[in-house]
């Protein structure tokens, strides 16, 4: 995995580099102590490691248009797609 990934938007890609400073900017100010509480009780290595990339994915999915609307609709099972079960090929 990439240590940044581009933001969507008006054609430019600006990364959000997968460090605790650029992750927290990128964070909204409510979610900011969550995030800097998860990471500085992580145990160096893997564990912190892991913690840092779950909040990095969260910097990502809060710049996405609409995250809050789309999640609250799943959640009441409103416009729902079904998807077509997979075959296994042998």
């Amino acid at each position: 995995m990439s240590d940044e990934c581009p933001r969507q938007g008006s054609g430019e890609m600006e990364p959000i580099p997968r460090t605790v400073a650029a992750v927290a900017d990128a964070l909204p100010p409510a979610r900011r102590h969550e995030f800097h509480a998860a990471v500085s009780s992580a145990r160096q290595g893997p564990e912190r490691d892991a913690a840092l990339t779950t909040w990095w994915l969260e910097a990502l999915f809060e710049r996405v248009p609409g995250r809050d609307q789309r999640l609250d609709d799943t959640v009441a099972g409103v416009g729902l797609v079904e998807l077509e079960p997979e075959t296994q090929e042998r």
